[in-house]
Order: C-alpha cells, then structure tokens, then sequence
C-alpha cells in the first residue's frame, strides 16, 4: 500500500479534521487569542495528526508487503495465512479472516480431491488386476487351439494388455501421490525387460531389436522406465511402414558432458520406420495427438508418447525425439547424475 493510496483511502476524515481544525482556530482568534499562539497550536495539532497517520500506514504497510511477498514467493498461495500473523488493526484482521477462511475451504477441497484421486486410482489399479485373468485364459484358449483365427486372436490380445497397461501407468502417473521409487538400475537389464515384454509385438512387425553398450547405471523407477521403453518399442513396430525385410531397433546409450564436472547418461533409441513429418515432431508428446502417421498408417490413441514425457517428467529424466520423414525417428531419454562408469 502507497502512501498516496493511503491519505486517498482517508480523504474524508483528513477533510473533517482540516475543517475542524479551521473552526477551532477561527474560535481562538474570536477570543482574542494572540495570532502567533493560534498558529503555534494549529501546526502543533497539524503534525501530531500527520505523525499519526505516517506510524499507521508504516504499521499496515508492513502488514501488506508481508502478505503480498508471501503470496508471490509461494505455489499454494491458499497457505499465505498460515505462514503470516494475524495483523492487529480492524481492516487488516478482517481480510486475514476471509483470506483464512478461504485458505480452509481450499485445504479441505484439496484433500477430498486427492482422496477422490487415490480412489480411482485403486479403482483402475484393482481393475487392471482383476482384466488380466480373462485375459490370460482368453490367451491360454488360443495358444491351446492354434489356428489362424486364434492366433489373430492372440496379437488382438497383446494390443489389449498393452492399452490396459497404459491405463493403468496413466492413473499412476498423473495421480496427485508419488507412487515411484527412485533407485539405481542398470539400463542393460531394464531394455531387457522391455524387450521381453514387447518380444510378440516386435516379431509380429518383423522388427529386429540390435543392442549397443548399454552397461551404464542411472537413476530411475525400474517398472516405470521399462514402461516409457516399452512404449517407444510398440512405435518402432507400429510404424516400420510398408518395406522388404526385417526393420532395425538400435538401442545404445553414451554418458555425455553437460557442463563444468556435471555429466548425463542418453539412452537413445532409434528405429528405421516411416518418420514423423517435420510439422508434428513438435507435438507428438501431446496428450491425445496422432498427427499424420496415426490416422494414416496406425491406430493411435496418441496417449504413448504422452506418458512416456509424464512418466520421465515425474522421474527427472529429460525426453526428445529427432525425426526424418521416410528415413526413422530416434527417441533419447537423457539421466542427469547418474554414476560414472
């Protein structure tokens, strides 16, 4: 609050007492007061009242700096009150009040929204559970019966485990709770583990995973990482596009220099698809996108891509992509400290 703000707010009071202190004058001189004296208690009464307003607008400009570098300086400004005193002048314990109570009302709201958030995520983390028994004995049907229709039935069958997958990564990566553990890995296992669970995908593509050094420990959540490298795998098969032969996965990483004595680990995967037009590399980490690939030559929910930045997101781990239309896309995930080999 500016001190102009502040004589503002009181003009009518100030115009009062100005008014008053001419009548009270005019009185004195009326009495035969000596004009020297009039004067003299005039500016005596003038100074203690603008002495008066200066200590009241320094006490409540403390009051309001205090509250507004505490608003600024926090994310969850509802928590202002609970960082800053309850003033002790009238207007500012009244908008204390209704800022506290506000500040209530928006803890409360909070927490019924993230008890709504761990529900459904129980929910979808429990249904996820309970679709894999059919889905196992819908699998077990078709390995015991082979026949063409079966076997079609089977590759549907891995298309369905890999969406209930998504959903199930999806209502954990965007829940309010941090429901991942941060431990060292070795990417050698983790690409490993990807590649085992995405072996029928990549076969039925006739794409053939070819593995460089990958001996580098980094920081990371196991399940969550196989998980983003899974979905980068399932996009290399989705679209090696119509060609000859066998398409090609390379999966290598390289620890790289960032800075004065600071280094990261790039894991970089890169396949010999169709590419990604240059006007949506840009966006493909947008949730819900398919560009022009997807309604082309794929189905496309355009939520992989998407969970794959979330879920680095949340782990710390920086994601990119490089395209060439016609020539393959290579996705790095970039982890930043991790241990020197």
């Amino acid at each position: 609050m500016g001190f102009g703000a502040y004589i503002a707010d009181r003009l009518v009071p100030l115009a009062v007492g100005a008014v008053a202190l001419a009548f009270a004058a005019l009185v004195m001189v009326v009495y035969g007061l000596d004009a020297a004296a009039v004067a003299f208690v005039c500016g005596v009464l003038a100074l203690a009242a603008a002495a008066a307003l200066v200590l009241d607008w320094l006490h409540r400009r403390a009051f309001y700096r205090r509250l507004e570098d505490m608003l600024s300086s926090l994310d969850e400004t509802y928590l202002a009150t609970e960082l800053t005193e309850r003033p002790s002048f009238p207007e500012g314990q009244l908008l204390y009040d209704a800022l506290d109570r506000e500040s209530r009302a928006m803890r409360d709201r909070i927490a019924a929204a993230r008890r709504r958030s761990r529900e459904y995520r129980e929910y979808v983390e429990t249904w996820v559970h309970e679709i894999k028994t059919p889905i196992a004995a819908a699998r077990l049907v078709a390995r015991n019966n082979p026949s063409p229709a079966t076997e079609s039935m089977d590759a549907e069958l891995d298309q369905i485990e890999g969406y209930v997958e998504q959903a199930l990564y999806y209502s954990r990566g965007t829940s309010l709770d941090r429901d991942f553990q941060i431990r060292q890995v070795v990417l050698a296992e983790v690409v490993r583990d990807a590649l085992r669970h995405k072996a029928r995908t990549l076969i039925d593509a006739h794409v053939a995973p070819e593995l460089g050094e990958l001996d580098y420990t980094v920081r990371a959540d196991p399940k969550w990482l196989s998980f983003v490298i899974g979905q980068v795998l399932v996009n290399a098969a989705k679209y090696r596009g119509e060609k000859d032969g066998e398409g090609r996965v390379r999966i290598w990483a390289e620890r790289r220099e960032t800075g004065l004595d600071a280094w990261e680990t790039v894991l970089a995967i890169a396949d010999d698809g169709i590419g990604i037009p240059a006007a949506d590399v840009g966006r493909v980490f947008d949730k819900g996108f398919t560009g022009e690939n997807g309604r082309r030559f794929a189905r496309s929910t355009g939520m992989g891509l998407y969970l794959v930045r979330e879920l680095c997101d949340k782990m710390g781990v920086r994601a990119w992509l490089e395209s060439e239309e016609g020539v393959g896309t290579t996705v790095f995930l970039a982890f930043p400290d991790s241990a020197r080999q």
